[in-house]
């Protein structure tokens, strides 16, 4: 006998649980799956396991996904050991981007089918073979789309976007300075760049990376090794200086961009990879009105309108699908070569992305 009224929640669990015509029998029986886990925060190559791990069948207003591909960003590196800005109760999966194939809906989902091509947004726990996900955390990835391109999305593309026309704001024909411009988002500042007609200063580690960027549109490459950077960057621009600066790194190389700024210009820092303190001559900006100021691509995503989030993608999946945001891809790996991957993630020499991939 029921002792006690079921809620709204529990019926609908309930009628979930029992009311699927489209998830594979094998799934229900408690099939396992594979998910990279870390236990503790530390060193990625050392606190990352492959384990087995039930699947679960999604519930109301729930997707249940395949996933197929998942890129290896910092940010990722930066959860596993501890030093990011946001971190999950441990165990738990790493994983901020990816793309998948809808495999199961639960009650109530509408607007996707079974074996669609999807990208969660803003979901972590991504290295996995399955995961669920709120339909809401959907965006569905338009013909013509590879599921590599589409599973990364989120971050750089976004972020490269932002960070020029909402951010900084640049004006045409104005100067932007970047460091790591090697990096994913430093090509597609570049990229964008020439598009808008913003001009571009790229420091980079290795000279042999001068001509490779200057293809993608860059107007300047400076070594950083370089002695006098400071002065390559004046010949370049003249004595008013640059006004635009975008810092990935932090340390030397982020005090040296704020350095170079011009009166009344502004420095983003969006990233600190070097993982070294930022230090800055106080006459950068007491002298010359300059101002530094941080940025975070999760906490635009936390704070903007619906609105915002459908204008950006609209503005960047046409750019992606053209190729002028794709990203390269450096290799692939498989999810039980996890070690192995984010070793190569983490190496200098590479160029493009890491993907962990399920085909």
């Amino acid at each position: 006998m029921i002792t006690q009224a079921w809620s709204n929640h529990q019926i609908l669990g309930f009628i979930s649980a029992v009311y699927y015509q489209d998830i594979p029998l094998g799934i229900m029986k408690g099939s396992r799956m594979r998910a990279v886990r870390f236990a503790s925060f530390g060193d990625p190559a050392e606190v990352l396991t492959v384990e087995a791990q039930p699947i679960t069948a999604p519930g109301p207003g729930q997707v249940l996904l395949r996933m197929r591909v998942r890129p290896i960003n910092p940010s990722d590196l930066f959860s596993i050991r501890g030093s990011y800005g946001t971190l999950p109760r441990l165990p738990a999966t790493p994983g901020m981007e990816g793309c998948g194939v809808v495999e199961a809906l639960g009650f109530g989902v509408t607007g996707f089918s079974v074996g669609q091509l999807v990208a969660p947004m803003g979901v972590g726990g991504t290295w996995q073979d399955y995961m669920v996900v709120d339909a809401s955390a959907l965006l569905p990835v338009p013909p013509g789309l590879s599921d590599r391109q589409a599973s990364m999305l989120l971050v750089n593309p976004t972020s490269a976007w932002l960070l020029l026309h909402e951010v900084l704001r640049v004006e045409p024909g104005a100067w932007v300075i970047q460091n790591a411009a090697n990096s994913a988002v430093g090509r597609f500042v570049i990229r964008l760049a020439r598009r808008a007609g913003f001009r571009t200063i790229n420091l980079v580690r290795r000279p042999s990376l001068a001509d490779e960027l200057r293809a993608e549109g860059a107007d300047a490459v400076i070594c950083e090794a370089d002695e006098d950077v400071l002065e390559q960057v004046s010949a370049t621009v003249g004595p008013k200086g640059v006004r635009y600066a975008l810092d990935s790194v932090a340390g030397p190389s982020g005090s040296r961009l704020a350095q170079i700024l011009g009166t009344g210009g502004t420095m983003v820092v969006f990233g600190a990879i070097s993982e070294q303190p930022l230090i800055i001559d106080p006459g950068a900006l007491l002298f010359r009105g300059a101002s530094v100021r941080g940025w975070w691509l999760s906490r635009w995503f936390r704070t903007a309108e619906p609105a915002q989030v459908s204008a950006l993608f609209d503005a960047i999946i046409p750019l992606v699908a053209d190729g002028t945001l794709s990203a390269p891809v450096a290799a692939e790996y498989r999810l039980e070569d996890v070690r192995q991957a984010v070793a190569e993630a983490e190496g200098s020499s590479r160029n493009g992305k890491v993907l962990l991939v399920s085909v």
